[in-house]
């Protein structure tokens, strides 16, 4: 039996808005270099290359991003099946629906859909590409895989996964999902062992997924079929129909598939997996000086520890701090002790629109 094709779609339209002041709507955080030369997009796109056995990918990014998209891909000499834009954001469900049209019409209905976020971390991509690889004899056979890194510490930031019987292929039915706990109840699942986190990676053949949005959130469906069917095809991109796609119902592929399906399977994820979520997981993620601090740009501390501090051109000195970030960009300074880190979001909150 052929392998079947896998068709990677990189979900490129979140904010960020936990990483600002760095990361703006103008450029989002996936569009930023933060351990490196390249950007958490361009990390992604390399995690699931044509070499390895990949389909060319469809990213699926905001109106706004389609230059800059383009801009990356090129960088890393990426050539994409797709770039579709989305006129307005809607979530992950709308956009799964997009990308199982896209895929079904390009590359056929039983082809699978490996659906990606843009802004995430994985240390080990080998790793990595052989668990989808493992994945895709269940996707093939008609199950939705997620993928569930397997928990290092009790985190409330992360929604859970319950892995339930052994279904085989290296997979294990999902009995549920769960949202963010507290931290009793983190520390009791990591513990339990069957508890896994949710990366929101998600494998599937694109007319399982259509047939199951159809039947679990028939409004979703009949947008989005608009959309892609009535959408506007310029030279580089694809331009979903804005009336309908607006119209859509915004909701995550969890909320509106997972949570309902009897389809759902998960297989554990052991690839040094973070969602890139805040500053501390910056931090925990970043090399560090002999004082245990994070620095980039031009940046001096003295009697400071167990700090980040990242500067895109102004001067930075932090003296006699302890587990704090301090970040400059162009526009704006953040300072904050990284145990209030929850709180950028209300930051953006407050900001003016030509702020955030």
């Amino acid at each position: 039996m052929s392998a079947p094709v896998i068709v990677p779609v990189i979900m490129s339209g979140g904010a960020g808005t936990r990483l600002w002041p760095l990361s703006r709507r103008a450029k989002p955080k996936q569009m930023h270099a933060l351990f490196g030369e390249k950007s958490l997009l361009q990390e992604t796109l390399n995690r699931v290359p044509s070499d390895a056995g990949f389909a060319a990918p469809i990213v699926i990014c905001a109106e706004a991003h389609v230059t800059d998209i383009h801009q990356q891909l090129r960088a890393i000499g990426v050539t994409a099946a797709h770039i579709i834009a989305e006129p307005v954001p809607r979530n992950t469900a709308p956009c799964a629906a997009v990308a199982a049209h896209a895929v079904a019409a390009q590359f056929g209905p039983d082809a699978l859909v490996l659906l990606l976020a843009a802004d995430h971390f994985v240390a080990d991509p080998i790793a990595f590409r052989a668990t989808i690889i493992t994945g895709a004899k269940s996707a093939k056979g008609g199950h939705i895989v997620t993928f569930g890194p397997k928990p290092t510490r009790p985190e409330t930031g992360y929604g859970y996964l319950l892995a339930g019987a052994d279904i085989g292929n290296g997979a294990f039915k999902l009995d549920k999902f769960v949202e963010k706990p507290n931290m009793a109840t983190a520390k009791s699942w990591l513990a339990d062992g069957r508890y896994l986190w949710n990366a929101g990676i998600f494998l599937f053949r694109a007319d399982v997924m259509l047939a199951q949005i159809h039947e679990l959130r028939p409004a979703i469906a009949h947008a989005a079929k608009l959309a892609w069917q009535q959408a506007l095809h310029e030279a580089d991109h694809i331009l979903l129909e804005r009336s309908a796609f607006a119209a859509c119902p915004a909701q995550s592929v969890d909320t509106a598939v997972m949570e309902s399906t009897q389809l759902g399977a998960v297989i554990p994820l052991d690839v040094g997996w973070s969602d890139v979520g805040s500053w501390p997981s910056i931090y925990e993620l970043s090399a560090k000086d002999t004082h245990e601090n994070a620095c980039a740009g031009p940046v001096i501390t003295i009697d400071s520890h167990n700090c980040l501090v990242r500067s895109d051109g102004l001067r930075i000195a932090v003296v006699g701090m302890d587990e704090v970030a301090v970040i400059a960009t162009d526009a704006a300074v953040l300072v904050m002790p990284f145990s209030q880190a929850q709180k950028v979001r209300e930051v953006v909150e407050q900001l003016d629109e030509s702020e955030r």
